[in-house]
């Protein structure tokens, strides 16, 4: 139970801090951007114990920094731009992505998700 919790914590949490996300962007051209395209939420780590998501999360990347997150529940506009390690969400609430080969990883409170290209 108290696994569903903290899973249903973590979308609330996403889906929120992506939503506050600045609409807008540089004129930064991130077209050749390895990031650019549609990325899937495939498992999340809850205290060093690897879950199935019982939800699909979808993250896409634009080329002109702009972007969408899906949920089951809700879509949000984002904006995004490099870092040395992966990419960041802009705005209120800043979320940052690290690279990790042919996967990008997020963190919020402790519990990771890792996103592959699709």
């Amino acid at each position: 139970m108290k696994k569903i919790i903290s899973l249903a914590v973590v979308a609330l949490l996403i889906v929120s801090a992506l939503a506050l996300a600045a609409c807008g962007s540089d004129d930064t051209d991130l077209s050749d951007s390895k990031y650019v395209g549609t990325w899937e939420a495939t498992d999340v780590t809850l205290e060093d114990e690897a879950e199935a998501l019982g939800d699909e999360w979808i993250l896409t990347l634009n080329g002109d920094g702009t972007g969408q997150f899906k949920s089951d529940e809700e879509t949000s506009d984002i904006t995004w731009s490099l870092t040395d390690e992966g990419f960041k969400t802009k705005g209120d609430v800043k979320l940052t992505f690290v690279d990790d080969g042919d996967n990008i990883k997020a963190k919020i409170m402790g519990v990771g998700l890792v996103f592959e290209k699709k």
